[in-house]
This record gives structure tokens, C-alpha cells and sequence, in this order.
């Protein structure tokens, strides 16, 4: 793989520096021969402009500085600037750059430069510094947060015969907070150059750096009885690299292009282990609970993406045009594999059949398009698609242990890894007709055909037609409704097919299943779908308009089996806009969502006929989340006797409401969830006084408040269950205050 980076990196670099060097020579002399021409040439244009101040938090806010960096309280620099030069419209200068910086003082700082000479060739820099703050008050016992290794303190105590959370008897002694957060910085380089008349290169590089703490799961043992798990801080340190060359050739009736796109995946940490905080389980092997024990988990392993790609397009003659995009591409992961555990007291008498997974995928797409001007009001547009997963890693038995606890598994109990693929192909056909001066209609048929394997469903069709209708130009009007309806069908359902390809041929009975024989996945069951689309815009005059759109789809799974069967949303907006002066504008705009599904199963603790098909054990989920959302902006420009100042304010209310109706029959005890509320409401008030034609002092004040209720996280502390170890933390709430104060100068 590392050979491969190289020799990507170099064929990159020579092309880089290939192409340029001959179109700079006869640059050179473009410039000799232009000579004559400079006293035509006029002074370009430089424009500058620097914006300096300060940003004061009130509170502490992890939340609210999720990708901003705005997380503690306190004053926090503010920096933005651009630099630019542009040449005169009239001059003969091709050059043109800018450089622009925001957010300096924050951890979501950018940075660009972008330098283009008109015509010829073209050259970006991009750095972006982007942070992902989670949350700071998760609490653990675990010491070694951000390395490879967790360890409990010394002095961690279990109670004897006690396997539960509850019997650590000194938790809270031991319990540190840490922060989850990861940060990410990525630079890009871009160069692009004309080569000819019709020919141009372009090469894109960028890299990627991404380290901090994220949460993940340790597990010890398997099955409803044995299993016990905890949250544990994961290290983060990756580092991506991707590399893209293309050419490209436009004439006036053909268009096209090929190239390469590289990917490389690297992470510097390969596994997380840490210590097993449990006492003994009735099954557990001797020196797998506290204090011998200990769990391994591989973390993300390095891989690669190669990709050839190609595009042209053709206009056939003044009505058609056919246009075509094709790829290929493989996926690569050759990581060396662990041994089954990490305990020494597991006996585990096979190794793991191969030193990797020599994992490899090829994906192929390719893209069709055709559109024609059938007759001078009929237009036609034809889509087809094709989309081909090949995964090629090499299928073996593994002898496994489960998850660090107990001996390995008899070698008949041994499971095959699934390697799914799949093909798809998707073609549709659309109709656009202008019936009337300002009446349009259109229609089309859609046709998806869909195929996998190791899956419940081998292959699966869908049929869908489109229907709709555009009133335009009608006085102060304008209207458009659109519907679809979709019927997926699939063939035969064997809900434990990938459950017998997982195991030797001839160890399972053949009516073996692990999910209820009438389970079904909602991906892969017959499905209609009905969907509905409209827009109303109307503007009585030139300073009002009003808007009104709305959506809805409903999917329907049909009857008699488990797992998904309705699911629908709604959704409408209604946005006003009103300029009652010159330089006065008001906004608002109002939108509800509602999405409702239904679900249902069937409660098993075994396997035995009894149970499994006995309805007293049915249960059902009614789902419903409601979103309202509302905004208006007022401002106004050139306020005062000399047109000095601006001002505004802004207001957002969003409001979430989740609800969950969980009801079982008669040997199923439910009732329902506790409801899921967010809140959030934002006000803003913003001005700007200009001092001079140059500068000005800008103001900024914004009140955020965001109020939650989440059961699963609302009064959980670390071990209020007793087979989980968790972090603890909360619902992250706040109610702040930011305020901005800035000078603005342009030279």
C-alpha cells in the first residue's frame, strides 16, 4: 500500500510540474509580444479590507461552540481579512489573487488564496481547521485516556459474587471527567492550467488531519446473560490523503474528460485495550474478570481507494445531446489481523485462519443521459444508471472467542464472514410539455432494479411514474404540483439466509433462524410509495411576495410480518417577504414538520416454538416527531441623516417533540417512552456605524438557549444499569449570551 502512495505521489508531482513549465515558456513569450501593448494597460485594482475586535461568552457553552470553538466564557479574538487584487476591466492584466482569512482567533479558522490568470491557469490554497466538541462531562474510572491502553486505578474494588455495576464499591472515588471532542485540519492544493485551446489539466491535493477522544464500547462475553460492556474514550489519529488529475477537452460540440482519484487511510492508533472492570460471570473463564482481565478492540484498520474515471458529452445535432460518466474504482485493507483475544487464560487451540482480511472491492458506475427537443413544446430527458459493488475479500471460517471471556468455540460453531455485494441498475424516462403560455406538464416512468447477495432478498424491482403540472407567468402567480407513486416488489423473503451462509454447510438444521421467521427488513420487503410535492408563490406587488410549499410521503409494507409497516411526513413552509423602503426589508418564514411511523415485533427469550409463535408475546412502537421552526429578520441599510448606519435583529425558535407509544399484549409489559423535547430559540441584534468611507464599527449581540429532555441520558448516572458501565453524561443544555464588538477598514 505504501508503495502504491509513492507512486501515485510521484506521478502526481510530475504532472504537477510537467505541464506548467512548458505553458510558463511560451507564457514568457506572450509577454515579449505583448510588450507594445503595455501603455494600453491601466492600474489594477487592490482591495483590502481587515475586520479586528473581540468576542465575550458569558457562560460556558460546550454545546453551543460544537464547530466554532466558542466553549468557554471569556473574550475570544476576532480576525477577518481579505486581501485582493483584481485588474481593471478595461486593463490588460490577467492576473487576479485574494487572500482571506476568517475566524483567526477561534479553532474554526479558514484560510484561502486563490490566484487566477484569466484564461490560462488557475492556483487555490485552502486551510481549514474545523473542531467537533461532543461533550465535557462524561465521568470514568479509566486512567490513560487518549492512549492505546486503559487501565482502572489502583484500589478498585468489586464486590465478591456481585457481576453487576453495582458492585464496584468505590466508582464514584475514582470517576475523572474528560472532554470528547476531536478536532479536524485539512489543507488543499488546486492547480489548474489550459494546455491548448481545448485541452486542460487540473490537479487536486489535500490533506487531512483528525485526532482527539471519541466514545466507543469494550465488551466481555456474549448472550443476554454473560455479556457485560462499558463506554471507554477511544484515541483519534487519522490522517487522510487524497490526490485527483484530470484533463479535460471542450470544443464547441464535444465535451470530455479523464483522470485518477487516490484515497489513503491512515490511523496511527491500531487497537484500544483496557482493563475489566467487572467480577466474575457464572460462564467467564478463570483470569478474564477484575483484575486479570482485560479486553482488545482493533480500531479502524488503513486502507485505500483507487478510482478511474472518465466523462464526455456530445450535442448529436441542434436537439440532442447524449452525455455519459463512467468509473471504476478498487478498495483495499490488508491490516494484520490480531489473535483471537488478548487473555492469556482463554484456551484458544486454532489461530485465525489468515495473517489479514487481503479485503478488496471493486466498485463500477456508470452514468447515461440523453435529452431531445421531441417538438418545439415536447422535450424528452432519459437517465440510466448502473452501480456495481464487487467485494472480492476472501471468504474463511473463524473459531472465535467471545468478545475476551470465554475458550474458543468448537471448530463446527465456527462463522464465515459475508462479503455482500450488490447490482443496481436505474433507468427513468421524463416528459416536459408546454401545453399553453404559461402552463407546463410532465411526465415519466421510473424503473430500479436492485441485487445482492448474502442477504434475505436476492433481487428486488421497483416501478414508479411522476406526474405534474407548472402555472408560470400568470399575473402576480405562479403554482406547480408535482405527485409519484412507487411499488417495490421482491422476490421470495428467507429471513435467515445470511444466517446459514455465516456457518459450514451442513452444521445448521435448514429451518435454523436467528430473527423471527415474519421479521422483515424494511429495505427489503415489498414497499409502496406515494409522495406529493407543491409550491405557491404570489407577489401582489413589487414590495411584497409570499410563498407556500409542502411536501408529504407515505410508504406503506403491507401486513402480516414484523419489523417496519407505515411510515409517513409532512412538511409545509410559509415564507413572507416585505420591502416597505428603499432600504427596509422584513422576513418570516413559518415551517411544521411531522413524521409518523409504526412498527411492530414479537418478544423471544428462546428459540422454542412456544414462544416464538405465540401472539400473547406481540408488541407494537408508534413513533411521532413534530418540528416547528420559525424565523423573522427585519434590517435596515443607509439609516441616518448621511446614511451611516445599519441595523437588524433576527429571531429562530425551533421546537422538537418525539413521542414513542410502546404497547405488548398480554405477556408483554410496555407503557409508553417518556417524550424527547428540544428547544432551541436564538436572538440576534446586529449594527454598523460607518465612521468614514473606509471604516466602520461593527456590533453583534446574540441570546441562544437550548433546553433538552432525553430519557436516556436525564438522571443516568455510570451505573444505573447494571450490566453497563457508562460514561454519565448529560443532556447538553445552555443559555448564553455573545457579544461582538469590531472595527472594519478597507484600504
Amino acid at each position: 500500500m505504501k508503495n502504491r502512495f509513492k507512486y501515485v505521489l510521484n506521478l502526481l508531482v510530475l504532472a504537477f510540474l510537467l505541464f506548467p513549465s512548458t505553458h510558463w515558456a511560451q507564457e514568457a513569450k506572450d509577454e515579449d509580444s505583448d510588450a507594445s501593448d503595455k501603455k494600453q494597460n491601466k492600474e489594477s485594482v487592490v482591495d483590502n479590507e481587515v475586520e479586528a475586535g473581540l468576542y465575550n461568552l458569558d457562560h460556558d457553552a460546550f454545546r453551543y461552540g460544537k464547530y466554532s470553538g466558542l466553549t468557554e466564557d471569556g473574550a475570544y479574538a476576532l480576525l477577518n481579512f481579505r486581501w485582493e487584487k483584481r485588474p481593471a476591466w478595461d486593463s490588460g492584466d490577467a492576473i487576479r489573487w485574494r487572500l482571506q482569512g476568517w475566524r483567526l482567533g477561534l479553532d474554526s479558522r479558514r484560510l484561502e488564496f486563490d490566484w487566477h490568470q484569466q484564461g490560462k491557469q488557475r492556483f487555490t490554497f485552502d486551510y481549514r481547521q474545523i473542531p467537533n466538541n461532543e461533550f465535557r462531562d462524561g465521568l470514568t474510572p479509566y486512567r490513560g485516556l487518549g492512549s492505546a491502553n486503559l487501565s482502572l486505578p489502583p484500589g478498585w474494588e468489586v464486590t465478591d459474587g456481585n457481576n453487576w455495576t453495582s458492585g464496584f464499591l468505590n466508582l464514584e472515588e475514582y470517576l475523572k471527567p474528560f472532554e470528547v471532542q476531536t478536532e479536524r485540519k485539512s489543507m488543499t492544493l488546486a492547480y489548474t492550467i489550459k494546455v491548448s485551446a481545448h485541452w486542460d489539466m487540473a490537479v487536486d491535493f489535500r490533506h487531512e488531519v483528525k485526532d482527539g477522544l471519541r466514545n466507543t464500547w469494550g465488551i466481555f462475553g456474549s448472550g443476554w446473560s454473560s455479556a457485560r460492556s462499558v463506554e471507554i474514550p477511544a484515541p483519534v489519529d487519522w490522517t487522510t490523503d487524497n490526490f485527483s488529475l484530470m484533463f479535460n477537452f471542450a470544443d464547441g460540440r464535444f465535451q470530455g474528460g479523464a483522470g485518477l482519484y487516490a484515497s489513503f487511510f491512515n490511523n496511527d492508533e491500531i487497537s484500544l485495550t483496557w482493563q475489566n472492570a467487572y467480577g466474575k460471570v457464572g460462564n467467564w473463564e478463570q483470569g478474564v474478570a477484575y483484575p486479570d482481565g482485560q479486553g482488545r478492540l482493533a480500531l479502524e484498520p488503513d486502507n485505500s481507494y483507487m478510482q478511474l474515471k472518465a466523462y464526455g458529452g456530445i450535442n448529436i445535432n441542434a436537439k440532442n445531446r447524449l452525455t455519459a460518466d463512467f468509473s471504476w474504482g478498487t478498495m483495499e485493507q490488508d491490516d494484520v489481523f490480531f489473535p483471537y483475544t488478548v487473555n492469556p487464560a482463554i484456551v484458544v487451540p486454532a489461530d485465525v485462519p489468515r495473517t489479514s482480511a487481503d479485503a478488496e472491492i471493486n466498485m463500477t458506475h456508470l452514468n447515461l443521459r440523453y435529452t431531445s427537443r421531441l417538438a418545439r413544446r415536447l422535450n424528452l430527458v432519459a437517465n440510466y444508471r448502473y452501480d456495481d459493488r464487487d467485494n472480492k475479500t476472501p471468504r474463511d471460517a473463524y473459531r472465535y472467542v467471545a468478545a475476551d471471556a470465554e475458550d474458543q468455540v468448537r471448530a463446527n460453531e465456527s462463522r464465515i464472514n459475508l462479503p455482500f455485494s450488490y447490482t443496481r441498475h436505474k433507468a427513468d424516462l421524463l416528459l416536459n410539455w408546454s401545453a399553453a403560455r404559461g402552463i407546463g406538464l410532465k411526465g415519466g416512468v421510473e424503473w430500479n432494479d436492485y441485487s445482492r447477495t448474502f442477504t434475505e432478498v436476492e433481487d428486488s424491482d421497483e416501478i414508479g411514474w411522476l406526474a405534474g403540472i407548472r402555472l408560470a407567468s400568470w399575473q402576480n402567480l405562479s403554482a406547480s404540483l408535482d405527485y409519484r407513486h412507487a411499488e417495490r416488489d421482491v422476490d421470495v423473503y428467507v429471513g435467515n439466509r445470511p444466517y446459514q451462509e455465516s456457518y459450514l454447510p451442513g452444521t445448521l438444521p435448514d429451518d435454523a433462524w436467528q430473527n423471527h421467521p415474519w421479521q422483515r427488513k424494511y429495505n427489503q420487503t415489498d414497499r409502496d410509495r406515494d409522495e406529493l410535492r407543491f409550491r405557491l408563490d404570489w407577489f401582489p406587488t413589487a414590495a411584497f411576495n409570499l410563498g407556500v410549499t409542502g411536501s408529504a410521503w407515505e410508504d406503506d409494507y403491507g401486513e402480516g410480518a414484523f419489523g417496519l409497516n407505515e411510515a409517513e411526513a409532512n412538511s409545509w413552509t410559509l415564507d413572507i417577504a416585505y420591502y416597505p423602503a428603499k432600504n427596509t426589508v422584513i422576513s418570516a418564514y413559518y415551517t411544521r414538520e411531522d413524521w409518523e411511523a409504526s412498527q411492530s415485533g414479537r418478544t423471544i427469550y428462546s428459540f422454542t416454538p412456544s414462544m416464538a409463535f405465540d401472539e400473547r408475546q406481540d408488541w407494537s412502537a408508534e413513533t411521532a416527531d413534530e418540528i416547528d421552526t420559525f424565523n423573522v429578520h427585519v434590517g435596515i441599510d443607509d439609516l441616518g441623516k448621511e446614511g451611516k448606519f445599519t441595523l437588524g435583529f433576527d429571531y429562530t425558535f425551533s421546537d422538537v417533540d418525539s413521542l414513542i407509544d410502546v404497547r405488548g399484549a398480554e405477556k408483554v409489559d410496555t407503557s409508553p417512552l417518556p417524550a424527547l423535547i428540544t428547544e432551541l430559540s436564538t436572538f440576534t441584534v446586529y449594527g454598523d456605524m460607518r465612521i468614514n468611507e473606509r471604516s466602520s464599527i461593527r456590533l453583534r449581540i446574540e441570546s441562544s438557549e437550548l433546553d433538552a429532555d432525553d430519557f436516556a441520558l436525564d438522571n443516568v448516572s455510570q451505573d444505573s444499569l447494571l450490566k453497563v458501565l457508562s460514561l454519565g453524561q448529560s443532556t447538553q443544555e445552555y443559555d448564553i449570551l455573545l457579544v461582538s464588538a469590531s472595527w472594519h477598514y478597507r484600504f
